[in-house]
């Protein structure tokens, strides 16, 4: 990569992140980004650590940890990710399916016309389903 906006401090980097600079410093500590410092002790943040960053900010909202995250950025090959974080999509796939299961519950309730939920079957079909898949997940 290239270093089309040239090198920034920290506080520049935060704002372009969206996030303060203790994170920054934090992700520095935990060794999931780790900046050269300049002469008089600054942290000197290149376009490719801002891109590392932006990662990062992925990963968190992809559900990883910082040390997940630093697992990843060691990886040296796919088979590594892999092994890594094979896991990691079934379980956001998982996510996903229940937040639509909720989505759909509460798409169901705007518009279900009994005066109290638990009289509606549809309702109290959505509760069943629920539970059954909970049960089906702890023993499954």
């Amino acid at each position: 990569m290239t270093n089309a906006a040239g090198p920034r401090r920290i506080g520049d980097v935060a704002v372009e992140l969206g996030v303060a600079a203790h994170v920054l410093r934090h992700w520095e500590d935990v060794g999931v980004l780790v900046p050269p410092r300049a002469p008089g002790g600054h942290r000197v943040y290149s376009d490719d650590l801002v891109v590392r960053a932006r990662l990062v900010l992925l990963c968190q909202r992809a559900g990883l940890s910082l040390a997940e995250i630093k697992d990843l950025f060691a990886a040296r090959s796919r088979a590594e990710r892999v092994e890594l974080f094979a896991g990691k999509q079934a379980e956001l796939g998982a996510r996903v399916r229940d937040l639509t299961r909720t989505i759909d519950f509460l798409a169901h309730v705007l518009r279900c016309t009994h005066p109290i939920v638990d009289e509606c079957s549809e309702c109290v079909g959505f509760s069943r389903e629920d539970a059954a898949e909970r049960i089906g997940a702890l023993f499954g």
